[in-house]
């Protein structure tokens, strides 16, 4: 076999070809464009999947991370909050365990009284275990009012009374404060006339608020203006100062705090209580 005559290159020829790696990678591109094109294109394809795949990595690394952190400070608020539940559960039954025994080292063993919860709105009359009788009630609303610098709040007082008087069909006799609370919702002005003559007042209605133009009277003490009637319901069983066991000629108020301090009955509870609760029993407002 013959072999292939190639020419010899005159030494005088210079050699032009560059064959460091930036030369031959010139000499691939241009004898391998397309496939460089290609190997070019799949390398940053792979880049940009490598970058996105860590990126997506490290933020679900951080999610978890979040999550834990906000699931393991929930549960210790949970916890806080089961806690400091448990230590008001414990404290009310504490405070209803004291209550009970303070009830029976003062309450009566032989024969019934009355007590009033101004939370639950409700009167029980009590003879030791029993429960002869129930009902709810109203009490006080818990308003203040103004009058001559002095504040005055309604409410129902705690503490130990009595029953001093019953009475049916009682009128009511209203306190200055009534006058003065009638002139301000109304927007009238005040003529106090408490300590004039019972018959100041003469051609005025009896049982009414007198007004006068645009101004309230506060009539004579004594006087048929200050006899309300109906207003106290059929029936009235009195405590100290002032307070009673009352009917009321607002049924719907019953269940609520609307009162100006004393305890509201339906017509037939207050009826019961004055037929069934004797004067001088003990009565333990709470």
């Amino acid at each position: 076999m013959e072999k292939e005559f190639r020419p010899r290159r005159p030494d005088s020829i210079p050699e032009r070809r560059d064959y460091t790696p930036k030369g031959r990678l010139r000499r691939i591109y241009h004898n391998y464009r397309g496939a460089s094109l290609t190997l070019v294109l799949a390398v940053l394809v792979a880049a940009g999947l490598f970058a996105a795949t860590s990126a997506w990595a490290v933020n679900e690394r951080l999610t978890r991370r979040v999550t834990e952190m906000t699931y393991l400070k929930d549960t210790r608020s949970l916890e806080y909050v089961r806690q400091k539940e448990a230590e008001l559960v414990r404290q009310a039954a504490e405070r209803e365990r004291a209550l009970a025994k303070r009830e029976e080292e003062i309450a009566p063993k032989d024969r019934p009284y009355l007590v009033v919860s101004l939370a639950e709105k409700r009167v029980l009359y009590l003879k030791g275990q029993d429960t002869l009788y129930k009902a709810p009630v109203a009490v006080g609303s818990g308003k203040t009012l103004v009058m001559g610098g002095v504040t005055k709040r309604f409410v129902t007082p705690r503490g130990r009374m009595a029953i001093t008087h019953k009475e049916l069909d009682p009128i009511w006799v209203p306190p200055n404060w009534h006058y003065i609370e009638y002139a301000r919702k109304t927007g009238r002005g005040i003529i106090d006339m408490s300590n004039a003559s019972p018959g100041a007042l003469a051609g005025y209605p009896a049982g009414r608020v007198p007004v006068r133009g645009g101004s309230v009277i506060i009539p004579p003490w004594g006087s048929p203006q200050r006899a309300h009637k109906g207003v106290l319901g059929v029936a009235k069983l009195e405590m100290y100062d002032g307070y009673y066991f009352h009917g009321t000629d607002d049924e719907s108020s019953i269940g609520t705090n609307a009162s100006h301090g004393c305890i509201r009955m339906r017509k037939a509870d207050i009826l019961w209580m004055y037929k069934n609760v004797p004067v001088g029993t003990q009565v333990y407002i709470y």
